[in-house]
């Protein structure tokens, strides 16, 4: 088995996986919140998470402006030491690891995670996977 070096730097700041799926219609805020139930002792923290919109469009010279909207979209569970994030939200799951990100173990868990989310919130399709590395000086956004 090959051994590899922990460098104390990584550049690596945050890893994620991200689900895109499409919920049953009976799939509430409530109900998401329910998913810390059974992991409430790894992911103690939870915030309420929001999405938000705006935008504008240029048409024959002029500007219109699309007002700013947003509305609660699911939950944030933090780990007890802040390093390890997961998200429960109304159009998917997302799984973080923050840095020290240096070993593939995190990754163990998140299988669970992804089974219980299903079993929570009873996806209609299994929608599309997206997996990103961010290092110093680049966004990562899900």
């Amino acid at each position: 088995m090959v051994v590899w070096p922990r460098f104390p730097n990584a550049p690596i700041t945050e890893a994620l996986l991200d689900v895109r799926i499409k919920l049953p219609s009976f799939v509430d805020l409530s109900r998401l919140a329910t998913f810390q139930d059974a992991v409430e002792d790894r992911y103690p923290q939870r915030r309420e998470r929001s999405s938000w919109q705006a935008g504008f469009q240029i048409k024959d010279g002029s500007v219109e402006v699309m007002r700013p909207s947003g509305r609660p979209d699911g939950y944030l569970f933090t780990s007890a030491d802040g390093r390890q994030m997961v998200q429960a939200r109304l159009d998917g799951f997302t799984f973080n690891r923050l840095k020290p990100y240096d070993k593939w173990k995190p990754w163990n868990s998140s299988d669970g995670l992804r089974t219980r989310f299903s079993s929570t919130a009873s996806p209609k399709s299994p929608g599309s996977y997206s997996n990103e590395l961010c290092s110093r000086g680049a966004s990562c956004s899900p």
